[in-house]
């Protein structure tokens, strides 16, 4: 009986140790994923300085902080002295925050939300790939990007773009790409973070030219 609680306790410390170093990795591939869009997007758009965005939680802000009336693309508002919120001028029960200059750590939740789900797939998919010893070429890319598309489909289907809501065989190479990089982020962090330590597999051997 007792060796059965040993074994039945040394398993439990070992499924909480794996959640603990998959919400580590999870966390590295959404705050890697975001930085990694707002590169892309300030280098693609030079001219663009800020993208406010609508957030449903911005009540914890200090309504004293909004100081500076200010004409953005979402209309006359009053922007946090920090430059990175905004409150439309006349209902404070509106709060924008600018993705493009937030670091991760700083998006409200419904904000690090979606790029925490997007690398919950690309995470899990990387640690189901290297636990059935998959071959992580062009294939393996494009088949989990696809999951990841339609997860972010259905999150999004109601707040964006209709040209976006599209299988992802019709996406241009560009938008494909962005569902790319998270997967390709989780590939290179498994490896650099030595992740495949803590989940007892080997690291990742990616057939697949890099996607910056």
């Amino acid at each position: 009986m007792r060796i059965l609680l040993l074994l039945f306790s040394a398993t439990i410390v070992e499924l909480t140790s794996s959640d603990i170093w998959f919400q580590v990795f999870v966390k590295n591939v959404a705050s890697k994923f975001h930085n990694n869009w707002r590169q892309h997007f300030f280098s693609e758009n030079p001219s663009i300085r800020n993208r406010f965005k609508l957030t449903s939680n911005g009540t914890h802000y200090n309504s004293s902080d909004f100081i500076y009336p200010m004409i953005l693309s979402v209309g006359s508002c009053l922007v946090h002295r920090n430059f990175k919120v905004a409150r439309a001028r006349y209902n404070s029960s509106i709060t924008y925050v600018d993705l493009l200059n937030m670091n991760y750590d700083e998006l409200p939740d419904d904000w690090s939300y979606e790029n925490r789900a997007t690398a919950q797939i690309a995470c899990r998919e990387v640690l189901r790939g290297v636990r059935q010893k998959r071959l992580f070429n062009r294939n393996f890319v494009e088949t989990t990007s696809e999951k990841i598309h339609n997860a972010w489909i259905k999150r999004n289907a109601n707040r964006t773009l209709k040209e976006l809501i599209l299988p992802y065989s019709y996406l241009s190479e560009i938008e494909k790409d962005k569902d790319r990089r998270a997967l390709l982020i989780a590939c290179r962090l498994f490896n650099e973070l030595q992740l495949y330590r803590h989940f007892k597999t080997n690291p990742i051997h990616l057939i697949e030219p890099y996607i910056e």
